[in-house]
C-alpha cells in the first residue's frame, strides 16, 4: 500500500526534476536537459583506429585530458581501467612509466567522486612504478585532507615542498594547503595559500585550476561574513565554469551560490538554481556533489517551513548515502575476489612454470648446439662474400679506368686532327698569298715598266697598275671565304659545335652585338678565330674542365674576349711562357691587344683579352 509520505517524496522528486528543466534566463540560471558534454568524435574515431598499443595509449591519453578537464570523471575511470587492462597484457616498451600516469588518473578520479579508500589504493599500486612521485605525494595528501586527517595532510605537504618542486606543483601545493585550512577554520593562512596559487594559475593561464582557487576565496570571504563579495566570486565562477564546460566546478559554485542565497533569504532565487544544480549531478552521477545539493535543498525547504518536504529530502540525502557505501563495500568485495582467484591461479601458473623451465632448459641447449655449428659456417660465408665483392669493386674500377684512358686517347687524337686541319689551311693561304705577291705581282710590275716606256698606252698602264695593287691587296690580306661569307658569330657557333659531343666540355659561346661583331675587319676576324681555336685547344687537352664559356662583345670602342672555364686551372706565373700563350699574344700585337689571365689550381681559369678599334 503506497503512503502519502511515499506519495509526497514522488512528486518532490519529481518537481526537482521540472524545476531543472525549465530555463529561467530571468535570474541568470540555466539547465540543462540532457548531459552538456558529449566526448568528440574524432578522439573516439583516433582510438577505434589505433592499430597498436603506442598508438592506442596516445589516443586514449587525449580522450582522458578532454574528460579530466570537464569533471567527467566516471569516464576517466572506465577509459582509463580499460587502457590499464590492454597494457597489461602488451609487451609495450616502457609500459610501466604509462601505468604509473594511468594509476595516477585512476585514483584522482576516484577521490573527485569522493571514494577514497578506492583512491588510496591506486596511489599506493602506481607509486612504486613511478619515476617521478610528485603527483602521487599530492594526491595522498589530498585523500588525507578529504578524510579530515589534517595533520597527515599538512606533514605530507610540507613534505612536497622541502624536495624544492616546480613552481606548478609547488603552486597545487599552496592551493591544496588553503583548502586544509580552509578546513581548519584558519582563514588568515587559507586565504595566504589561496591568493599565491591564484595569481599564478592566473599568470600562467590554468584555467580551471584558477577558478578552484577563486571558488576557495569566495567561501572564506562567506566564512569573514562578506557575503556581497562571496555572491560575486560564487556568481563568476559558477558561470565561468558553465561557459568553460568544467561542470564539476559549476555543480560546487552552484551549491555554494544557493547555500549563500538561502542564508541572505533569497529563496525563489535559490528555488531556482539548486534543483537545477542538483539534476547536473544526477546526470553527472557524482554522488558526493549530490549528497551536498541535496542538503542545500533540505536546508532551504526548512528554511521556508517546508518540513514535509525537507524530511523527504533528507530521506533521499540518507539513500545516496547509502548508495555511496554500497558501491565502496562492493568494489572492495570484488578487489577481494579477485585475490582469492589469483591466488588460486599463481599455484596453477607455479606448477606450469616449473614445466616450462625444464623444456626451455632442453631448447636452450639444442640451440647453443646448433649456433656452435653455424656460426663457423656463417663466419666463412662472409669472407667469401667479402672476397666477391672485393673483386667486382676491383673489376669495375679496372673498367672504369680502360674507358677513361680510351676516352683519352680519342680526344687527343681528335684534337691534333682539327691542329693539323688549321695549320694546313694556314700553310696553303700562305703559299696562295706568296705566289700572288711574288710571280704574278712581280710578272705584272715588269709589264707595267715595259708598257711606261712606248707611247700611248697611258690607259692599259693604269689598268695594269690597278691590277697589281689588286693582286699585292690580295697576297696580304688573304682570307677565306667563309670570313666574307658567314656571319662571324656564325662561323665561331659553328666550329663550337665540333666539340659538344658527350663526355666533352660543355661550351657555350654569346657575342653582342651580332650585326658589329660580323662587321669587324677580316684580318682582325682571322686572328681572333685564330685565339678562340687555341683557347679551346688548350682547354680540351689541359683543364679537364666540365663546362666552358666565351663572351665576345664590342663596347666602347673595344673588342673584349671573355674565356673562362671551370677546370683545373693552373698557375699564371708557371704558364705564361707556354708556347700558346706566345702565339696568342703575337697575333695581339698586330692590334695593340692586351690579355690577362686570372687562375689558381682546383679554381678554373678566366681570360680577359681587349683590342681596341681604330674606326673610321
Amino acid at each position: 500500500m503506497i503512503t502519502e509520505v511515499t506519495i509526497k517524496r514522488t512528486l518532490l522528486f519529481a518537481a526537482l526534476l521540472a524545476i531543472s528543466s525549465l530555463s529561467t534566463a530571468q535570474n541568470g540560471f540555466t539547465g540543462y536537459g540532457e548531459v552538456p558534454v558529449k566526448t568528440p568524435d574524432s578522439l573516439l574515431r583516433h582510438i577505434a583506429g589505433a592499430t597498436d598499443i603506442r598508438t592506442k595509449v596516445t589516443s586514449v591519453q587525449n580522450l582522458l585530458t578532454f574528460h579530466t578537464d570537464h569533471g567527467t570523471t566516471d569516464s576517466v575511470i572506465f577509459y582509463t581501467r580499460q587502457l590499464l587492462a590492454d597494457l597489461d597484457r602488451s609487451d609495450m616498451p616502457g609500459k610501466r612509466t604509462h601505468q604509473a600516469r594511468l594509476y595516477l588518473t585512476l585514483a584522482d578520479a576516484y577521490r573527485q567522486e569522493g571514494l577514497y579508500d578506492e583512491a588510496l589504493r591506486y596511489y599506493l599500486q602506481g607509486v612504486p612504478l613511478a619515476n617521478d612521485q610528485t603527483g602521487y605525494q599530492l594526491g595522498i595528501a589530498n585523500v588525507y585532507a578529504a578524510r579530515k586527517e589534517y595533520n597527515k595532510a599538512i606533514s605530507a605537504c610540507q613534505e612536497l615542498l622541502n624536495k624544492n618542486p616546480e613552481e606548478g606543483v609547488k603552486h597545487q601545493v599552496y592551493e591544496r594547503l588553503g583548502i586544509i585550512y580552509l578546513e581548519q577554520k584558519d582563514l588568515p593562512q587559507a586565504k595566504q595559500y589561496t591568493e599565491q596559487a591564484l595569481a599564478y594559475f592566473r599568470q600562467q593561464g590554468h584555467a580551471k585550476s584558477a577558478l578552484q582557487a577563486n571558488l576557495t576565496l569566495g567561501i572564506i570571504a562567506e566564512l569573514n561574513q562578506q557575503s556581497d563579495e562571496a555572491y560575486v566570486i560564487y556568481s563568476s565562477v559558477k558561470d565561468s565554469a558553465q561557459n568553460l564546460q568544467f561542470f564539476d566546478l559549476y555543480i560546487d559554485a552552484g551549491q555554494r551560490l544557493g547555500d549563500l542565497l538561502v542564508a541572505r533569504k533569497q529563496y525563489q532565487d535559490a528555488m531556482a538554481l539548486l534543483p537545477m544544480v542538483y539534476a547536473n549531478a544526477i546526470q553527472w552521477n557524482n554522488l558526493e556533489a549530490q549528497l551536498r545539493v541535496l542538503n542545500s535543498l533540505r536546508n532551504l525547504h526548512a528554511a521556508m517551513g517546508d518540513y514535509e518536504n525537507a524530511y523527504a529530502l533528507m530521506t533521499q540525502y540518507m539513500g545516496i548515502s547509502q548508495q555511496l557505501i554500497s558501491r565502496q563495500n562492493k568494489r572492495e568485495i570484488n578487489e577481494l575476489e579477485i585475490k582469492y582467484q589469483t591466488a588460486q591461479k599463481e599455484k596453477e601458473i607455479l606448477n606450469k612454470q616449473n614445466e616450462l623451465d625444464h623444456q626451455r632448459t632442453v631448447q636452450y641447449s639444442l640451440l647453443i648446439g646448433f649456433l656452435v655449428i653455424l656460426l663457423p659456417v656463417i663466419a666463412l660465408l662472409y669472407v667469401y662474400y667479402q672476397k666477391l665483392q672485393a673483386q667486382s669493386k676491383l673489376n669495375a674500377t679496372m673498367e672504369e679506368m680502360n674507358r677513361q684512358k680510351v676516352a683519352a686517347l680519342l680526344k687527343d687524337k681528335e684534337l691534333e686532327l682539327l691542329k693539323a686541319s688549321v695549320n694546313g689551311q694556314e700553310k696553303e693561304r700562305k703559299r696562295i698569298a706568296g705566289e700572288l705577291h711574288d710571280s704574278i705581282g712581280g710578272n705584272l710590275a715588269a709589264i707595267k715598266l715595259q708598257l711606261a716606256s712606248q707611247t700611248g698606252l697611258e690607259a692599259l698602264i693604269r689598268q695594269v697598275d690597278d691590277t697589281y695593287h689588286l693582286v699585292r691587296d690580295l697576297s696580304h690580306d688573304l682570307v677565306p671565304q667563309k670570313f666574307t661569307n658567314t656571319g662571324f658569330a656564325d662561323l665561331i657557333s659553328g666550329y663550337i659545335r665540333q666539340f659538344n659531343v658527350p663526355g666533352s666540355a660543355v661550351i657555350t659561346f654569346h657575342a653582342y652585338p651580332d650585326e658589329d661583331i660580323d662587321r669587324l675587319g677580316a684580318s682582325l676576324k682571322v686572328e681572333i678565330y685564330k685565339i678562340i681555336q687555341e683557347l679551346i685547344t688548350n682547354a680540351q687537352k689541359h683543364s679537364q674542365a666540365s663546362k666552358v664559356e666565351i663572351q665576345l662583345t664590342k663596347l666602347d670602342g673595344l673588342l673584349k674576349l671573355l674565356f673562362e672555364d671551370n677546370g683545373r686551372g693552373f698557375s699564371p706565373e708557371a704558364a705564361k711562357h707556354g708556347l700558346g700563350f706566345q702565339q696568342i699574344r703575337e697575333r695581339l700585337k698586330l692590334f695593340d691587344g692586351v690579355f690577362t689571365i686570372d687562375s689558381f689550381p682546383s679554381k678554373g681559369t678566366v681570360i680577359d683579352i681587349e683590342i681596341p678599334l681604330h674606326e673610321a
